[in-house]
Formats: C-alpha cells, structure tokens, sequence
C-alpha cells in the first residue's frame, strides 16, 4: 500500500474511528485501526465487536493494500504532525509515515487478523438528512440509563410508521421522546432498540447537517451509511416499554420561561442539592414567578427566582436537578414550558410550539 493524502483530513478520521476502539480488550487486534484502500479512497476501520465503523478520507492511491495499527499510537502521533501532505506506506507489517522532515514506523498487524464488519445492504429502510438525525439524538440520549442492568432501557427506541420516525429512550426516571417527519413515506420499522452508545457516535461524525444518511436493518443490525463513513450496530434484544401510557394528556398548572434563564436558575440550584440526592424544590406562583429553593446539611441554602407565565393554580414539586439539567443542556435557546398535575405526578416540559419533543420527569417525593 502506498498513499498519501492531507494531514488534517487523516487526523479527522482517525480520531473518528479510535472512539470505538477496545483498549483494554483481550484480543491485542481490536486495539488496532484497519487502514486500507477502497474504491480510490483511504478508508479507515475500528470495531469493538458490538460496533463498526468505516470512515472514508480522501487520498492519491499509487498502491493498493492494508494493514492494522495501534489505534492509540497512530492516532497520537498523526495529530502531532504538521498540516500539509502526509505519505504512508506500507512493507512487511509495518507502516511508514512521512511528513516535512519527520519519518515514523509502526509495526502493525495482518489485515487479515481484522474482524470483518458487516454491510447490511439487503434493504434500505430509510433516508433522512443528517442534521434532523443529530438533532433527534441530542434530544433523547441522556434519558437511557447508563448501564446494561435492563438492557432495553440503555438503548433508543426507534419505529417508522408513516411519514415519522420515533425516537425515545428511558431510565425509568423520566423519559425523552422525539418525532422526525417525513417527507416522503418510507418503509415501516415496527420497533427496534438501538444502543444508546452507537447513537452518541453517530451525532458526533454527523458533522454536515445537509448529507442524507441511509439507514439499513436486518433482524439483528442496522447501518448508517453517508458518502463519508458506515457505522454497524448489533440491536438490543426486547421489547421496549409502553412509554406512551405514562406520558400526561393534561396539567394544573403550565410555566412558560426562558430557558437560558432557567438553566442558570437550575445550574445554581443543583450546586447545593449535592447532598439530597439532587433534590430542588420548584414554586409555581400564578404571581409570574417559578422559585428554585435547594438546601443540604453540609453545602447551606439557596433561593433563586425566574420570572415565567405561569397559568392554572399555584403548586410546588420535587425534582432531581440532573435530569432538569440533562434536558436544559440540550435544548436551544428560547422558551420552554414545563407542566405539572400536583407533587406526585410527573412533570412535562417541551419546547415553547414544538409538538414533536416531549420530556417527562418522575417527581421526587419529600
């Protein structure tokens, strides 16, 4: 193999593709990157066995051929070169990189000691551009639960039906819900549940909101494919729960705030609820106003107010102040509602006129 192709093209894709790598994997091949040619192209390679991703740069190929390289070395050492046109070649196992006066090898791997990653090209289920997919997934990625405990729950639940795509994910504490319409009628994905894992990567190589992604899917994978990079993903096993039941139809009491503003309120708050669990305790006052009061043993008190449209009746409730911040974080700017039925019922909030994101978060009791 013999290439060469810009130095901050390649530094882009490989640290792409290291994300998914397994450092301390017992298998010394999974903590190396495949770097190949493909189709006049340089493509790179990683797989933790569960997920794959082929990245591709562009590059001048005078030879054919691959190898595989310590991810973490590699990816080190071509983020300390230059800006400017980088030659590698491979010979005998090894790779030789070159670059205004710097010349490096690395003993690689066989090629062939590299796990295959599936392409599922059986059928295309869907297309949808990249920017509406990445926003979808900032909006519901912090509500899957952080671990495997309940499988179905650390994964995003994902249904085509009609001219939407559903995207939900839940930890049992609150729930995130986003709807991407469709232009066109695509085929129908009853239910699957992807990992919440595979989904974070993704959004972060959907860097050209215009490109169209394409979304396959076999009983047991799906695939994300652009003119850039695929990702393959194995499916979580199950079926996800039946969130739509808990979601409330109604409320006593609805704000409408800036959410910048409250997200400051809240940032305060949660500074001293650090001790109670996160607990922060929210006012509804018909007067115009939404108190945040948070207090602990060992951190002292605080009381903060911000200003909102507040209709129904006055009420209080008990919230975990991560889970306001998680939503908060991810939203844009602009105003917010948030809806509540009493102290033991959940909570809504949503954008201001947005009817295709919903938030719901359990209340904490006193």
């Amino acid at each position: 193999m013999k290439i060469s192709c810009l130095q901050e093209n390649l530094n882009k894709g490989v640290t792409t593709v290291s994300r998914l790598v397994s450092i301390k994997g017992t298998l010394e091949i999974l903590s190396h990157i495949l770097i190949s040619t493909e189709n006049g192209r340089l493509k790179l390679s990683a797989t933790n066995l569960e997920m794959g991703i082929n990245y591709k740069v562009g590059a001048k190929i005078e030879k054919e051929g691959s190898i595989t390289v310590p991810a973490k070395l590699f990816s080190e050492l071509i983020s300390q070169l230059p800006l400017g046109k980088i030659d590698l070649e491979e010979k005998d196992e090894t790779l030789y990189a070159k670059i205004d006066g710097f010349n490096s090898q690395i003993k690689g791997l066989s090629s062939e000691e590299f796990p295959l990653i599936p392409k599922i090209k059986e059928k295309k289920i869907i297309s949808v551009t990249a920017g509406e997919l990445k926003d979808a997934i900032q909006m519901v990625f912090f509500s899957a639960a952080p671990d495997e405990t309940r499988p179905v729950l650390s994964g995003i639940y994902f249904k085509v039906e009609k001219l939407k795509i559903y995207l939900a994910s839940t930890d049992s504490y609150r729930l995130s819900e986003k709807i991407i319409n469709l232009k066109e009628k695509e085929t129908s994905i009853k239910e699957i549940i992807i990992p919440a894992k595979t989904m974070i990567e993704l959004s972060r190589v959907l860097d050209d909101p215009e490109k169209i992604v394409n979304i396959y899917i076999n009983e047991t994978q799906i695939m994300f494919e652009t003119d850039d990079f695929e990702i393959t993903s194995r499916l979580i096993e199950g079926k996800f729960p039946d969130y739509k039941q808990i979601i409330p139809t109604g409320a006593e009491t609805k704000a409408v705030l800036d959410k910048d503003k409250f997200l400051s309120v809240i940032k305060v708050a949660s500074l001293f609820s650090r001790d109670t669990a996160g607990s922060i305790t929210l006012n509804f006052s018909t007067k115009g106003k939404i108190e945040v009061i948070a207090s602990g043993s060992q951190y002292g008190e605080t009381d903060s107010t911000c200003d909102a449209e507040v209709t129904g009746k006055d009420s209080d409730i008990i919230f975990n102040s991560k889970y306001i911040l998680d939503v908060l974080n991810n939203l844009p700017s602009g105003n917010i509602t948030l809806e509540i039925s009493g102290k033991l019922n959940p909570g809504v909030l949503k954008k201001e006129g947005d009817k295709d994101y919903t938030y719901v978060i359990m209340p904490l009791r006193a």
